[in-house]
């Protein structure tokens, strides 16, 4: 107990005697590194928040897909036609670097960084624009296959409207007959009618599905919070840097006192 004091004392000694040098060190770290904070490149980021369109209760894409299709060369080529800026493969890499997205509640995240204000509220308008149409398409396509799909299924019904209307005329034409021959193709015939209206109700059933999921079930993708200009960078943070330096200041100042204390203190006499 009596050297732990003794050791304490000797540090508490050593600082009172020392403390211009770690006063010197702890000033020197904090202005440089106020300094270098200030010549450092300042980055700004923009955010927006896009809501995935769906077609008949199914995402158009999910969003880890989303992530890693505007990761590809062919995506970021369309970014930067978008934001009318040269394209190839070393600034693919730059540009990639700039963008982040994230899954958040069943939302995408959109951030651009950039060097100004205007550039990052641009980059992210660039990829949402790009999203937006690649959705659009997306969209309009699966509509359109829908569309074909009920168009034929009217046309089907159709089909088998004349075909029961056949039926029946055979049937009606037949009428009451006693001859076994021609019975027997009027029970074939009232049996290709049943079989036919029924076909006829479960294509009504089903087309009346697809219609209902076209209207409540659909919706496009729409961006929920558009960016706005950011007013601050993100970085450098001046003032964690400053902290950061401070702390390291007073920890090299502390060991470099130390160290000038070891070197002066007066050899022992044995």
């Amino acid at each position: 107990m009596e050297e732990k004091e003794v050791d304490l004392r000797d540090y508490l000694n050593m600082v009172k005697k020392r403390w211009k040098i770690i006063l010197i060190i702890f000033l020197v770290s904090i202005i440089a590194s106020g300094v270098v904070s200030f010549l450092l490149p300042r980055t700004y980021e923009a955010i927006a928040i896009v809501r995935i369109g769906k077609m008949r209760d199914m995402l158009l894409e999910e969003p880890p897909t989303v992530i890693e299709i505007f990761k590809t060369e062919a995506i970021l080529e369309k970014v930067a036609e978008e934001l009318d800026i040269p394209f190839g493969k070393e600034k693919s890499q730059k540009l990639a670097s700039k963008i982040n997205m994230k899954e958040k509640s069943g939302l995408l995240k959109i951030r651009g960084k950039a060097k100004t204000p205007e550039e990052a509220l641009k980059l992210v308008n660039g990829v949402a624009a790009v999203l937006m149409q690649r959705h659009g398409q997306i969209f309009e396509r699966a509509k359109v296959i829908l569309e074909e799909y009920l168009a034929s299924g009217k046309e089907r019904l159709s089909e088998i409207e004349k075909e029961i209307e056949m039926l029946r005329k055979k049937i009606e034409e037949l009428g009451v007959t006693d001859s076994e021959a021609k019975a027997t193709v009027a029970r074939g015939y009232m049996e290709s009618l049943e079989r036919s209206r029924d076909r006829y109700e479960l294509l009504q059933v089903e087309l009346r599905e697809k219609k209902m999921e076209e209207s409540y079930g659909t919706v496009s993708t729409e961006l929920v919070i558009p960016p706005r200009i950011p007013e601050y960078p993100i970085a450098p943070n001046k003032k964690l840097n400053v902290l950061v330096a401070g702390i390291l200041g007073l920890l090299v100042g502390f060991v470099s006192a130390a160290i000038v204390e070891y070197f002066e203190k007066p050899p022992t006499v044995s």
